[in-house]
């Protein structure tokens, strides 16, 4: 079998999961994943491949193991089993150590649950990456809790879709109007609102529903007796209902969303799942709605967030792109300065008795307090702390046997300038910048197999 249709089968695989689910994982704001009850990778967001460094093809059903320390991976699997096998566990948050594609450790917390959809168990997990909180523990309690709200939601969304399909088989064992097994008790025992249809020429009459009808959206029984459907919808908004209704006649079923009138006019989201049946010559359509508000508020939410992290991203990399630029820049200032005091120096040794001479060695002089006052570091450094704000403290508080020198390169390291670019801005030669590397990675105690600039980006 060729790679290309192993990787095709393995699509095919992960494509079983419930398209709504995924849908949301891929929109988490943090690092979201979902496995299924084997323990393989079914779906996850781009945090997420960025983080583990593997590819999409890749992470498609990678089992949970592949991703774990040798260290964790018997504690975590042993955890993973307990969930699945219960439906919960005490510990909901655990620590664990993430292994990258390429071997890099990074420590993480995740939040887990598991979510059923159609009568199939899905673990999703948030989690965090540890070495990202640097303002300590107020920071990591409203990282944690901000992700205990997110898995929340999701977890309440999905046992409201389950508990939604579960009445849907109740209501197809019982599908007759005129018997006792379909009265008030049942209907009104059903999560979100019930509704019955009856098809009268080319319109549809409300003629049953639940209390959750009129609790949910305002109206009174009296209202909702026979109402048209219509009525229920804006004009622009019935239009797509229309289209779902066809659905359900034709196919047999519909799983449609759209927004229903509250009777003071408000628009509210909700997930309707409808099917027909006949009764003594009469046509029907029937079905449950569930209020999606909430999850629209996370999609939402989602969207903003990932609007303001592309804009902060935007604005940090326009930084970036200045601050490498000021170094530059002051580095060929300074240059230029050396080479013309070198110049005026060559020009008094040749006109040393001249009229010309004073005004040179003033010249000098101006250059070299100008020289002074524009030390290239001090000018880059104010830049760079508008953007790395904490680099310095951060990196002096770990290593603290990094000399000023020391902490300046590693500065040009943050900000991903080459060797080179950093010899011309210190005015070094290469064998120096050789030099200044191998006594950094000594003081900071660095493997040979570890990038010093890798290091020192988690600063």
């Amino acid at each position: 079998m060729n790679k290309r249709k192993l990787l095709s089968m393995k699509k095919k695989e992960t494509s079983n999961i419930p398209f709504s689910l995924e849908k949301m994982i891929k929109g988490m704001p943090e690092h979201a994943y979902v496995f299924s009850n084997e323990g393989r990778m079914l779906a996850w967001n781009k945090n997420l491949e960025t983080l583990s460094e593997y590819s999409e093809d890749e992470l498609s059903n990678k089992f949970l193991a592949e991703f774990v320390c040798k260290d964790d991976i018997n504690r975590i699997a042993g955890k993973f089993m307990n969930l699945i096998a219960k439906g919960y566990d005490k510990e909901q948050i655990i620590e664990f150590c993430l292994q990258t594609k390429f071997g890099k450790k990074i420590p993480c917390l995740v939040i887990r649950s598991v979510v059923v959809v159609n009568g199939v168990k899905y673990v999703v997990g948030i989690f965090l990456n540890l070495s990202k909180i640097k303002d300590g523990e107020e920071e990591f309690e409203t990282s944690v809790t901000e992700l205990t709200h997110l898995k929340n939601q999701l977890q309440d969304h999905f046992c409201g879709i389950e508990r939604l399909s579960q009445s849907e088989i109740q209501l197809k064992e019982r599908l007759h109007f005129n018997t006792d097994a379909f009265n008030s008790r049942l209907i009104n025992n059903m999560p979100g609102i019930f509704y019955a249809f009856e098809k009268e020429g080319e319109k549809f009459f409300l003629k049953k529903w639940n209390k959750n009808f009129t609790n949910d959206l305002g109206y009174s029984d009296e209202e909702l007796l026979n109402i048209e459907v219509r009525q229920l919808f804006t004009k622009k908004e019935f239009e797509k209902v229309i289209v779902g209704i066809t659905e359900v006649f034709v196919r047999g079923r519909a799983q449609v969303e759209y927004n229903i009138l509250h009777k003071s006019g408000k628009q509210i989201p909700y997930s309707f799942e409808a099917f027909p049946f006949e009764d003594k010559g009469r046509k029907y359509f029937i079905g449950i709605g569930l209020d999606i508000s909430e999850r629209y508020a996370l999609e939402e939410k989602q969207k903003r967030e990932e609007i303001e992290k592309i804009k902060a991203e935007e604005i940090l990399d326009a930084n970036k792109r200045e601050l490498i630029t000021t170094a530059l820049e002051v580095s060929k200032t300074s240059g230029l300065i050396k080479y013309t005091l070198k110049q005026i120096d060559e020009l008094l040794e040749k006109n040393s008795d001249s009229k010309i001479s004073k005004d040179l060695k003033n010249i000098k002089n101006n250059l070299k307090y100008r020289s002074i006052e524009q030390d290239n570091w001090e000018v880059f450094k104010l830049r760079f702390r508008e953007i790395h704000k904490d680099f310095f403290s951060a990196l002096k508080t770990k290593h603290p046997e990094l000399t000023k020198s020391e902490l300046k390169f590693c500065a040009y390291l943050r900000i991903h300038l080459s060797s080179s670019q950093i010899a011309a801005v210190l005015n070094v030669s290469k064998e120096g910048i050789k030099k200044t590397r191998y006594r950094i990675r000594k003081k900071i105690n660095l493997s040979t197999k570890d990038l010093l600039e890798d290091y020192i980006s988690t600063f």
